[in-house]
């Protein structure tokens, strides 16, 4: 048996380029130039260990530090973290490209800086280039690679500089793109010759190329499930291009309910809940303490907190929102009572968690403390992790997740202990932003043997596939080029040929049109809403251009052709209709008859149940005698209430003792401290730093009306006895009689 050598199939569009689920291929490789770089370094025993861009970023940062008086000090001093950042894009841009670090003169400022700031210095983390240069020396110092057949799409000139010292070692072989692949005459024949750049004249669309307009996500994804399950025979042949991760899992969860066979469409977020445990304790940090972030730790699905505690201590935040308030004090003493909490473990995990160092708002962070904190989850997330693996059915993502908010936890605090003693709010929210930026994957469905293929673009079609479905013709825009014509030029006269974009550019539209010539039968295209949003997909744009001005200015829609029962229009991509009769809904009752015997009778009400009853009935029936309560969602209270609550607690400190009546000085005195010292406490929204006019209006407001209270009780010779005094008695006995007919 003759074994062939390995064909790498290599283009300059990054991305490694995996064989459809049930397909395996042998000794065959296919992507992006990080494809073939890893494969040579596995060949010549040149493994490169993957770091985390975050560390290469903290390393530069700090040889960027050691530039006094730099053009690039002012942007170091305002966004030390995003200017690094920026700064190692466009050195790793440089270092392929054919540059030597050298500081020569012509060059622009900013990479005479950067060559000075690596002068003398070694970098531990190495960039790309550098992961080529060994592979080139290797090859040079005489390494001999096994047999293989290279083949680059794109012409090797294309590729930056540094690469063309490997590709002389290599057993390249011309690339020949293939004819279109659908049949002569046919509209979609006419758009594959066009993106080819050939010239074709206007065509009416046809059952090979349809375009269909939908007026909401909703419609169209039902549509593409329902027009799978018609012909379910065509399911593994059919290619799904959705750019939106979202909408393909919304694609993936009709399928199921269908029975189809799934895509296996993820997505990538770092919203998981788990891994907001890391923002939300550090923001637990600063004082005043939001009590926004400390109600969404608390009501996190997983976290530290036992949910039992953290269901109660939110309860208490909603009424005032505060840490260290009265109605906090009284539900954590009873939490952690000896009768609730006898060894005390639940009084030390929420003293570790809820009571830490503070600091000021405003004001420097200790990296010690960012670093303890990133050390507490992290051993949160490990331990918990740990304990769900014992379980008898692991919950796996769960686990997963829990392993990436580990990772994270521990990525950010040596992030932060190598950036010095201290840290400032936005700086520290950028660290917090890199540790965090990539997330956790979702998936929604498992990605079924004999289902429909989702790519992400036209590029990933790299195999002759029956048909297209796209579902969404828009498209993001390109990255710009980071250096100005000036410096361009600058820059290859010392013969750095930085790409400005072009080749990279090119390179993905040709992979983009090759991937459309693959198709052999048909090609629907269906137009969302959120298109309006984005831009056309340039390839699209191509095909547009060869579409008949009737096809395009009376382009159906989807919700008409399916009311109008013409879904047989779109042939082939069609499915079965059925009308039915809607229910009409239950008619309108003046009266609503209840048994009497449901009813329990009532000796007491109160001021709000009466109101109620009074100016809506509905309202009052179904609070006071169904017993039907909002949801339990926590939530602070508005701004109203807030005020109000609190101003009203004051006065009720303030003046609760009863006694001689103060006078108006000493009132308004006692009334200002007690403002002072119980806003943190008992309204923390308003002792933000952002709201210290709101504040400081409603300190003078309840100073004046404090004077007026105290003014006009004198004044009329009274004095308090009590504040919320519960006042009891009998009124309105005849309401209550009949209550057979509500």
């Amino acid at each position: 048996m003759t074994i062939q050598p390995p064909r790498l199939m290599i283009r300059l569009t990054p991305g490694r380029l995996r064989a459809r689920c049930g397909v395996s291929t042998f000794n065959e490789l296919r992507g992006g130039p990080e494809t073939l770089l890893w494969w040579l370094e596995t060949q010549l025993g040149l493994p490169c260990v993957e770091n985390h861009r975050a560390s290469c970023v903290s390393e530069y940062a700090a040889a960027l530090d050691t530039i006094p008086d730099a053009v690039i000090s002012t942007s170091m001093a305002n966004d030390r973290w995003a200017t690094a950042s920026e700064l190692l894009s466009r050195r790793d841009e440089l270092l392929i490209s054919g540059w030597d670090q050298t500081e020569a003169e012509g060059l622009p400022d900013v990479v005479r800086e950067m060559a000075r700031a690596v002068k003398g210095r070694r970098l531990v983390f190495p960039s790309v280039s550098e992961r080529i240069s060994r592979v080139a020396e290797a090859l040079a110092d005489g390494q001999r690679l096994p047999d293989h057949v290279c083949i680059l799409t794109d012409g090797a000139d294309r590729w930056p500089k540094r690469w063309h010292a490997v590709f002389s070692h290599l057993n390249l072989e011309t690339f020949t793109n293939s004819p279109p692949a659908a049949a002569d005459g046919t509209a979609l024949c006419a758009a594959q010759s066009v993106v080819r750049g050939g010239k074709v004249s206007k065509v009416e669309s046809d059952s090979s190329l349809r375009y269909v307009q939908s007026l909401s996500q909703t419609a169209a994804v039902e549509f593409v499930a329902a027009t799978l399950a018609h012909k379910r025979d065509q399911l593994e042949r059919t290619v799904i291009l959705c750019e939106d991760d979202q909408l393909a899992m919304q694609l993936d969860a009709c399928l199921l309910r269908y029975g189809l066979p799934t895509m296996g469409a993820s997505a990538s977020s770092p919203a998981h809940p788990v891994l907001q445990v890391l923002p939300l304790s550090l923001t637990l940090c600063w004082q005043p303490v939001d009590p926004q972030s400390l109600l969404d730790f608390l009501t996190l699905p997983v976290g530290p907190i036992p949910r039992r505690a953290a269901t109660a201590l939110a309860s208490a935040l909603t009424v005032e929102p505060g840490l260290g308030s009265s109605e906090w004090q009284a539900c954590f003493e009873e939490l952690c009572s000896a009768e609730n909490d006898p060894e005390g473990n639940l009084r030390e995990r929420l003293n570790e968690w809820l009571f830490c160092t503070r600091v000021n708002q405003n004001s420097r962070i200790s990296t010690k403390l960012v670093r303890d904190r990133c050390a507490s989850v992290a051993r949160w997330a490990t331990g918990l992790a740990i304990a769900m693996e014992a379980d008898e059915a692991p919950q796996v993502p769960l686990i997963r997740a829990l392993r990436v908010a580990a990772g994270q936890a521990s990525l950010l605090g040596e992030l932060a202990e190598s950036q010095g003693s201290e840290l400032g709010e936005p700086q520290l929210a950028r660290l917090i932003e890199e540790a965090l930026s990539i997330g956790v994957e979702a998936v929604g469905a498992i990605e079924a043997a004999g289902g429909p293929i989702r790519v992400r673009s036209l590029a990933e079609i790299v195999d002759p596939c029956y048909r297209v479905i796209w579902l969404g013709l828009g498209t993001g825009d390109a990255a710009a080029c980071r250096w100005s014509t000036d410096q361009l030029e600058a820059l290859r006269s010392r013969g750095i040929d930085v790409d400005d974009g072009t080749n990279s550019l090119t390179s993905l539209r040709t992979a983009e049109a090759r991937g459309l010539c693959l198709v052999e039968n048909s090609l629907l295209a269906i137009s969302l809403p959120s298109d309006i949003e984005q831009r056309w997909h340039p390839v699209w744009l191509a095909v547009r251009t060869i579409l008949a001005f009737r096809t395009l200015e009376q382009t159906p829609v989807l919700e008409n052709l399916i009311n109008q029962d013409l879904v047989s229009s779109l042939e082939p991509f069609t499915f079965a209709t059925e009308s039915t009769e809607v229910e009409p809904p239950q008619p309108v009752r003046p009266l609503w008859s209840v048994d009497p015997a449901l009813l329990r009778d009532r000796d007491t009400v109160s001021a709000t149940e009466l109101e109620d009853r009074l100016a809506c009935p509905l309202k009052w029936v179904l609070r006071h005698r169904a017993n039907l309560r909002p949801g339990s969602i926590a939530q602070l209270p508005d701004d109203y209430r807030l005020k109000g609550n609190f101003c009203h607690r004051i006065l009720e400190y303030a003046l609760n003792d009863g006694g001689v009546l103060p006078s108006v000085d000493e009132a308004v005195a006692r009334v200002e401290q007690l403002f002072d010292d119980r806003l943190e406490l008992d309204a923390a929204p308003l002792a933000q730093s952002d709201r210290y006019r709101e504040r400081q209006s409603l300190r003078r407001e309840l100073a004046n009306a404090t004077r007026v209270l105290i003014s006009t009780l004198a004044s009329g010779g009274y004095r308090i006895k009590g504040i919320e005094v519960e006042i009891q008695g009998e009124a309105l006995a005849s309401l209550w009689q009949d209550q057979s007919i509500v």
